[in-house]
């Protein structure tokens, strides 16, 4: 009896191993379909893959697919691992490299993962989404993991090689190059999830209109719930400014197969033919940065006045870095001194710097709100001659605009922003030094106000009233789709989250797109930024400065609560701010000079402090 029940037991076990042997196995099978299963369409002649993406929050699975082929039936052709099991979809058993077809009506089919003795495996849904009106980018790269990989781009390890393919919204093919480099680019925006990259053809380049060259960005737009930020500003520039400024052209990208979202191709900011013209050789090129990010670089230059610049170029000596410092610290020595000469070299500043340039350069961050304003991404060139003047430009990096900041100040459209000096906290060295202090040149001035007359506003009112609507045309299905890939992630990605916020009453995929309210935003910015200006500057009304100061202990002081306001001398200040928190009871706005309470509807005839006191309770 003992001999038969260890048998038993035996033969028990032995079953329950193969079993979960079998399960396993299974398992791994289906994964296995899973990772290899996509589908390949064709544009222009040329096959692209298309790999299906899962969202996790429903087990569903949706293709993701080109403009051209919207609103009609689709040919498809299947690719997995067949070796590994079958492929149901809508009950029909297709094989490795079967055509498959979608009649193009967003509705969802049915499919299941088979293992190789006909049972199932994984059951899916999944869905066909097409987009409208933009051209699609497919690029290829080795090993996409690896550059994705945040580690990978810490570590700089993050170049990859390989091929893109790009069409327009038609599906007519506009390019197909091999790439020299593809790889994440940016600093805060690469540690994001959708990445922003920039990649290099083998040989320049026409893309949609825009000059031949070899390097070109891809911007993600991630921290922009609007996605038009960058490319209205760049379009102001482009055509406000007589020199070279980077246009921009959205475009749906997919690595691998796999789908990206909505993105605006860029020209790069680089020294070169249909670029900036300039030579290395004969020019010195800079740009403002963060003093955190100029630390490691060996060029860094900080001015006499904490001012941060590296310098771009190959070969750069310690005499030629001394040689640039030398020559920022005339500029500067003229920028602050009350007649405007410098006590370096005797000049002025005009004879320094190119006045022009320079104007076009602080209207184009003033009407965008830049929080970046004299800090980053402010570039500048020169001949090497001592004699000759540093010209600005190009304007680069808005993201950060139009109330889109984590800066409260640059949320206030009526208000100077590029004239404060001290834009953070004093216990930061990121100050708007230099741009602030060329407002207080009077030659300055004026050449602001005239290029604003002249040139900016219509401009500015041709966007706002014209361009933000088409462009809202144009992506307003990407971003939806764009909105679904991503998720209530991307809410953690902006900078600011629009006080009426409102996302649609939808149960699929639309239920995340934003794109309205945060296009009312900018819209409000700008209509309130140019009523203001012209107020200042046609009409010539007289304005009284209040500077409001939080200093709350409660409050992340890293990102500066103090706000200026620009009030029509006579007028009521309104939409003070209001700072709550439990444990403490707000006892208003008071002026540092007098004492007085000052609230929403106070008269203002003069430039003011004030400053906020709060109680513990």
């Amino acid at each position: 009896m003992n001999r038969i029940r260890a048998v038993l037991v035996a033969g028990a076990c032995l079953v329950l191993l193969i079993s979960i042997k079998t399960s396993i196995q299974n398992t791994d099978y289906a994964e296995r379909i899973v990772e290899g299963f996509y589908l390949e369409g064709s544009l222009a002649s040329s096959g692209v893959k298309l790999v299906p993406w899962e969202d996790k929050t429903d087990t569903c699975w949706y293709l993701f697919v080109p403009s051209c082929f919207s609103g009609k039936e689709n040919e498809f052709v299947i690719h997995y691992p067949e070796y590994y099991g079958e492929l149901e979809i809508d009950g029909v058993l297709y094989r490795d490299k079967d055509i498959w077809r979608d009649a193009g009506r967003e509705e969802f089919h049915s499919l299941k993962v088979k293992g190789r003795y006909g049972h199932s495996l994984i059951e899916r849904e999944m869905q066909v989404l097409a987009s409208e009106n933009l051209p699609a980018a497919f690029v290829t790269v080795e090993a996409k993991d690896d550059l994705l990989s945040i580690e990978e781009f810490k570590n700089r390890q993050y170049l990859e090689i390989g091929e893109i393919k790009i069409f327009d919204a038609a599906g007519n093919s506009i390019c197909k190059s091999d790439l020299d480099v593809f790889k994440v680019r940016g600093n805060l925006t690469a540690e994001l999830a959708k990445k922003p990259f920039t990649f290099s053809l083998v040989r320049p380049e026409e893309l949609f209109g825009m000059e031949p060259a070899v390097k070109w960005n891809l911007l993600a737009n991630a921290t922009d719930g609007a996605y038009i930020r960058n490319k209205i500003i760049r379009d102001l520039a482009y055509e406000c400014i007589d020199a070279y400024e980077p246009q921009g052209e959205f475009v749906e990208v997919y690595l691998n197969g796999e789908y990206q979202g909505l993105y605006l191709l860029t020209e790069a900011v680089e020294v070169g033919e249909n670029r900036i013209e300039i030579s290395l050789k004969d020019h010195w090129y800079i740009e403002m940065e963060l003093d955190f990010r100029a630390r490691e670089d060996p060029t860094q230059i900080v001015t006499e006045r904490g001012q941060v610049f590296i310098m771009h170029g190959e070969g750069i000596s310690e005499r030629d870095r001394a040689q640039v410092e030398a020559r920022l610290n005339d500029v500067e020595s003229a920028l602050y001194a009350e007649d405007g000469i410098s006590s370096v070299s005797g000049k002025s500043l005009g004879e320094l710097i190119d006045l022009q340039s320079f104007a076009e350069a602080w209207l184009v961050e003033e009407l965008s709100g830049d929080h970046d304003i004299g800090i980053t991404s402010q570039f500048a060139y020169a001949l090497k001659d001592e004699d000759s003047l540093w010209y600005s430009g190009p304007a680069w990096d808005f993201d950060g605009i139009m109330t889109n900041v984590n800066t409260p100040m640059y949320g206030v459209p009526e208000a100077l922003t590029g004239v404060v000096a001290m834009s953070r906290p004093e216990d930061n060295n990121n100050q708007n030094r230099w741009m602030s202090a060329m407002w207080n040149h009077p030659e300055f001035q004026e050449k602001v106000k005239e290029l604003y007359k002249t040139v900016f506003r219509g401009k500015y009112l041709e966007i706002l009233k014209e361009e933000i609507g088409e462009h809202v045309d144009q992506i307003g299905r990407s971003a939806s789709l764009d909105a679904f890939r991503w998720h209530s992630k991307r809410k953690d990605w902006w900078f600011t989250v629009p006080s009426d916020l409102e996302y649609p009453d939808a149960e699929d995929y639309r239920r995340f797109d934003t794109l309205k309210s945060h296009i009312d935003v900018i819209r409000d910015f700008m209509s309130r930024k140019i009523a203001f200006l012209d107020k200042l500057w046609l009409e010539e009304r007289e304005f009284c400065i209040v500077e409001v100061r939080n200093p709350a202990e409660f409050l992340d002081q890293g990102y500066n609560q103090t706000l200026f306001y620009w009030v029509e001398e006579g007028e009521e200040l309104q939409n003070l701010p209001s700072y709550e928190k439990e444990g403490y009871r707000f006892e208003g706005y008071f002026d540092v000079d007098t004492g007085e309470l000052v609230a929403d509807g106070t008269l203002i005839d003069r430039n003011r402090v004030i400053e906020g006191i709060w109680t513990a309770e």
